[in-house]
């Protein structure tokens, strides 16, 4: 039998080379972008390479990736943190990762909403925000409404009776003589005959609201306030600094109201008010028939008097809105700013 041994040393050999030739040749590597994660690339990788340890590695550190992705505002944990869980590896097998794949770069964390979504609806929408506020507005335009509200004017009809003149039916009725007079289209020097029918306008002023129980009607002079309080009529003045008062009685006064103390007592009590008799002007309330009427007073008795047992000679002066003196009929200003200041404005 021959001898096969150089035949079987040469196969061996061969097979040796074959098998050894196998081992050196590298194989192409996987592609990147068939992969669709890139820690499973990893992990292909380090299979491929028949690596072991650096598979059991790599399959770790995909873990941690799912980690980073669920949780990315906890903590992103990198690669080394990933190796120390793991334990350690060949330096070399970190290079030969580290060539393959290039390494990414962390994205920054997103900022945390300042505000859930829930609360950046809750805001109410403009128009709600409008709706609420117009009730409020409408109280000052009810009030406008009524202190705008003119005076109502009926007649009545006067018999003339002996004794009657002009100047007594005026007082009498609460109206200016020149208005009786224009009513009924006469003078001063027209007759009054015993039966005459005159004619007398009678006035209704509404109640203005006021800004306050401290303060007093705004009421102009011609169409208002000389009505509400007529000559002959008795009122109470209040001073409005100091809450002062006394009783008056209106009893002359076309353009404002010519006034005098009621009593000798009433006089006192109004010169402590003002220290002394004076031209200067204060803030007044003057309260008549249960109105309160905004007003401006000065303390001089100059003048014509009707009540002679009250130690004042004279009578003093009481301007009402738009109210003016007789020497030239014109407005003064302090007496005007008083007038408002009663009213709160």
């Amino acid at each position: 039998m021959a001898d096969n041994t150089p035949r079987l040393l040469i196969i061996v050999l061969l097979l040796s080379l074959s098998l050894a030739g196998a081992r050196i040749l590298p194989r192409a590597p996987l592609p990147a972008a068939t992969i669709a994660d890139t820690a499973t690339f990893r992990v292909a990788q380090a299979e491929w390479h028949q690596d072991e340890e650096a598979a059991v590695f790599m399959r770790a550190e995909e873990g941690a990736a799912v980690e980073e992705t669920e949780a990315p505002m906890v903590g992103q944990a990198t690669s080394r943190q990933a190796a120390s869980r793991t334990g350690t590896r060949d330096n070399s097998m970190q290079s030969a990762v580290a060539e393959v794949i290039p390494a990414q770069k962390e994205k920054p964390a997103a900022a945390l909403p300042t505000k859930l979504p829930s609360e950046e609806k809750a805001e109410p929408p403009a128009v709600l925000q409008e709706k609420e506020e117009q009730p409020a507005e409408l109280e000052p335009k009810q009030q406008d409404k009524t202190e705008t509200a003119d005076p109502a004017v009926t007649y009545i009809s006067h018999t003339v009776a002996s004794g009657d003149t002009f100047w007594n039916l005026s007082i009498k009725y609460g109206i200016p003589m020149a208005e009786l007079l224009a009513v009924n289209k006469m003078t001063e020097k027209t007759p009054l005959s015993i039966g005459m029918q005159l004619k007398i306008p009678v006035y209704h002023i509404p109640v203005v609201p006021t800004l306050g129980a401290q303060y007093g009607e705004l009421l102009d002079w011609w169409t208002q306030a000389q009505y509400v309080w007529p000559i002959g009529k008795d009122a109470r003045v209040i001073d409005f600094a100091t809450g002062k008062s006394f009783m008056a009685r209106r009893t002359i006064g076309a353009f404002h109201a010519d006034v005098e103390p009621l009593t000798a007592h009433d006089t006192q009590l109004m010169k402590e008010v003002w220290g002394a008799w004076s031209w200067a002007t204060r803030p007044v309330i003057v309260e008549v028939d249960g109105r309160r009427i905004a007003a401006s007073a000065s303390a001089m008795p100059h003048d014509i008097q009707f009540i002679t047992d009250n130690n004042f000679e004279g009578h003093f002066d009481i301007h009402f809105l738009n109210s003016t003196r007789h020497k030239d009929n014109l407005q003064q200003a302090d007496h005007q700013r008083n007038v408002r200041t009663a009213a709160g404005q």
